[in-house]
């Protein structure tokens, strides 16, 4: 805890005070903190490369180059704390909506907006629901087309195949990040469901072994991996179900004797830590799942 709250890097200080510590900051205390995420370490790193207080890359998608554009940015920024309070957030995400909100509500990853893509709506979802944007019709038009789009056996797949996968884990992650006071009986009945798609294969097994799903990664933005199962299912209160053990006593043998644990990969030049050696925000991402799922 002490490596995770050290000042140099505000926003896992903001993080693990507010998920991890047994004496939580008070919410002036925890909004202090909040407030110093973007002026210093990866998010200001993230938000000096943006231009025009709007976009990254380029003015011509959010989506290309894959990584580099606004989508992926925002994502991360969404990860760290930051709120459409920020000017630069809110600038970023109509510019968004402006290129991407297609006719059918969801998001299309390109600029014909002619019909929503899986796994693009599920992650971008996600990130507007934590950045505030939970009550916005262009996001919640995005969460009723989730539901729709969940096949019967309860999973979803981005290629529209008749049957689901675990590599189609974003539709799970976005409606895993509303509140339950806020869900309607049709994201609770698609969580349920899901969950239980999760479950059936233990998070981790359906068909060959993919070795890329026992990696631990950050960002997650694109391929589905042990750890972004663990996050969303023990947020949903099912950590202590015996289906996810192997799951979990998977990722308490990735631990290093010092308690930390390592960054096995990333995606393009997402870095906001070196692959292969202790990652603050992989230890963040493992402590909460274990501690959610009563392991700590």
């Amino acid at each position: 805890m002490k490596w995770l709250l050290e000042p140099e890097e505000p926003s896992m200080r903001y993080l693990a005070s507010r998920d991890l510590l047994t004496r939580r900051p008070s919410e002036r205390g925890l909004a202090r903190l909040r407030a110093a995420v973007p002026t210093a370490g990866w998010a200001e790193h993230v938000l000096e490369r943006q231009k025009n207080r709007t976009w990254w890359a380029t003015a011509r998608t959010c989506y290309q180059p894959k990584f580099q554009s606004t989508i992926w940015q925002l994502q991360v920024l969404a990860d760290l704390g930051l709120t459409r309070r920020d000017e630069r957030i809110a600038n970023a995400v109509e510019f968004w909506f402006d290129l991407h909100l297609a006719r059918d509500g969801a998001y299309d990853p390109s600029r014909a907006k002619a019909r929503g893509h899986l796994c693009t709506t599920g992650n971008m979802a996600r990130s507007l629901i934590r950045l505030g944007y939970l009550t916005d019709e262009r996001v919640k038009s995005a969460v009723r087309w989730l539901v729709d789009e969940q096949l019967p056996d309860g999973g979803w797949d981005c290629f529209g195949r008749p049957e689901g996968t675990l590599d189609a884990w974003e539709a799970m992650s976005a409606l895993a990040e509303i509140p339950p006071s806020r869900q309607s009986s049709e994201v609770s009945r698609a969580l349920e469901k899901g969950a239980e798609f999760f479950l059936e294969r233990r998070l981790l097994h359906e068909g060959r072994r993919f070795a890329r799903w026992w990696w631990l990664r950050y960002p997650w933005h694109y391929f589905y991996d042990v750890l972004v199962g663990l996050d969303f299912m023990t947020a949903l209160g099912y950590g202590k179900d015996s289906r996810m053990h192997e799951a979990l006593d998977h990722l308490e043998s990735k631990r290093l004797p010092d308690g930390r644990w390592n960054l096995d990969w990333t995606n393009g030049n997402m870095v906001v830590e070196a692959r292969g050696k202790p990652s603050k925000m992989i230890t963040f991402l493992a402590l909460r799942a274990l501690r959610r799922a009563g392991r700590r």
